[in-house]
């Protein structure tokens, strides 16, 4: 079974993410921010990372950015109520497998985790 670690300071959009995904038959993570990610990571292994791209003391790209230097294997999709073009160029320069835009659609959601699998 799939792990994915859920990543949002909003605790509305993480519940809305868990249910989505539990309700596929993913296994679930969560967590309202990056600030002991890297550790949090290494202990539970996720094979999937699904992180916000707005959070309060580091913001998305910055953890996308470590993430991918301490765990360059795990696929990281970002998630932003902003599809800004320049935002989705950045975070695929840095590393991320995907972007999907808030609100979360059921079939975006697992579609991009289908898409990452391995």
């Amino acid at each position: 079974m799939t792990t994915v670690l859920l990543v949002d300071d909003n605790q509305a959009d993480l519940d809305q993410m868990d249910g989505i995904l539990t309700g596929a038959g993913y296994s679930t993570l969560t967590q309202p921010d990056g600030i002991h990610i890297l550790d949090y990571i290494g202990e539970h292994k996720p094979d999937v990372i699904m992180l916000d791209l707005v959070m309060p003391t580091y913001n998305g790209i910055e953890i996308l950015r470590e993430v991918k230097r301490e765990y360059p294997d795990i696929p990281v999709i970002m998630c932003s109520g902003a599809g800004l073009e320049q935002v989705v160029a950045l975070a695929m320069r840095v590393g991320a497998a995907g972007y999907i835009v808030k609100p979360y659609q059921k079939e975006e959601l697992i579609s991009s985790i289908k898409k990452v699998e391995t």
